[in-house]
């Protein structure tokens, strides 16, 4: 499905079967029952040491600190990285030592030593396997991982955003008690490169924080019937906080990288429509905001695509929910005025916005239009 080369090493050789050191003629007596004892022991010291990885693992090294991969992972984490050196170690270790956790690094072109970095670390940590995607975005990176992945369900985590303490074990326990869910999200934490906390995702999005107010009573709960229009409304879903069904995943092809950028936005709306959605409201990962070169800084390019995508999914969005269709549509041209660059224009879309879908966000970015509008006639 990619032509993406795996940085595999070859598994340690194994003896054969028929060439024990203990498959020479045996005297009668004392000696065979010795040997058989000691064939015993052998035996039983086997079954306490981790198998070793077969030549399909690509497995970089050997067993390490982390432990050694179970024969059947219960999640593969999926990891683009394309110059990340500085962040890949404190992205590995918020996965935690779960040895039922697969992690598939995929280097995309980096050139400052982030794939010499992972194979370092996949030596230490024979959960890791290596890939090599093709320098064409994260997104086809991602494919290559959910490609490549051998577990039932795929986690995704950007090399410079960190999970918290838990993250995975919640969500994996609540696809456990609901296996019909096509994938899962959680809230998270924006922060600046230096540590500032610039608020929670869900806190920035009035319609969804209304009606899923968390609550002790309310950890986790499925979005409902109308959950693909709730994401085209607002784009509440972060890339590291998806756990996704696998096969689910490859049905609908992945992401599409056709679009440019905002390809998990659309991938979001197209599982939605097929798979019921969970959400935990904790915030349970903490999002890099502002990394220089981060793709997620290309505006005008992101605000294109997203024009494109929504054309796409808002007759399925209509149909749902067509109070919360008409609130994405203000909310893309909230969009369309922060990425103009003539604040008239930016103003009127502002206002337009405002009377499509009346909210105290819209209301506040057109009154801050107001404020910073320079006269009509220098715009």
């Amino acid at each position: 499905m990619c032509s993406a080369h795996a940085m595999q090493s070859a598994p340690a050789p194994t003896q054969p079967a028929g060439d024990s050191p203990y498959s020479a003629s045996l005297c009668p007596g004392c000696c065979r029952s010795r040997i058989l004892r000691r064939r015993r022991r052998d035996a039983a010291a086997r079954t306490l040491l981790p198998r070793h990885p077969g030549p399909g693992a690509m497995n970089a090294g050997r067993c390490g600190e982390s432990g050694v991969m179970s024969d059947r992972a219960s999640v593969s984490v999926v990891i683009p990285m394309r110059d990340v050196a500085a962040f890949l170690r404190a992205a590995l270790a918020s996965i935690g030592p779960d040895p039922e956790v697969e992690i598939l690094l995929v280097d995309d072109g980096s050139r400052d030593g982030t794939a010499a970095l992972a194979a370092a670390l996949a030596r230490r940590d024979s959960r890791i396997r290596l890939l090599r995607g093709e320098g064409r975005g994260p997104s086809a990176a991602r494919n290559l991982g959910v490609a490549a992945a051998r577990a039932p369900l795929i986690a995704f985590l950007d090399a410079d955003d960190c999970w918290r303490p838990g993250k995975l074990a919640r969500q994996l326990a609540l696809h456990r008690q609901h296996p019909r869910l096509g994938f899962s999200f959680t809230d998270y934490r924006h922060v600046t490169p230096a540590g500032e906390d610039r608020g929670s995702c869900f806190g920035y999005w009035p319609h969804f924080a209304a009606r899923h107010a968390p609550t002790p009573r309310n950890p986790a709960f499925e979005l409902g019937e109308d959950a693909l229009a709730q994401i085209f409304a607002e784009n509440v879903v972060g890339t590291s906080t998806v756990v996704a069904r696998t096969d689910l995943l490859r049905e609908v092809g992945g992401f599409r990288t056709e679009w440019g950028s905002a390809e998990d936005w659309d991938l979001w709306l197209r599982l939605a429509a097929r798979a019921p959605v969970g959400c935990m409201p904790a915030v349970l990962v903490d999002y890099l905001m502002h990394r220089p070169g981060a793709v997620s800084r290309q505006a005008g390019k992101r605000a294109r695509a997203i024009r494109a995508i929504a054309v796409e999914h808002r007759q399925a969005a209509a149909r749902l929910n067509p109070a919360l269709a008409r609130a994405g549509e203000a909310g893309l041209l909230v969009a369309a005025a922060e990425a103009a660059g003539r604040r008239r224009s930016a103003l009127l879309l502002r206002l337009r916005a405002l009377a499509i879908a009346p909210s105290r966000r819209v209301m506040r970015e057109a009154i801050r239009g107001v404020l910073t509008a320079r006269p009509l006639s220098a715009a």
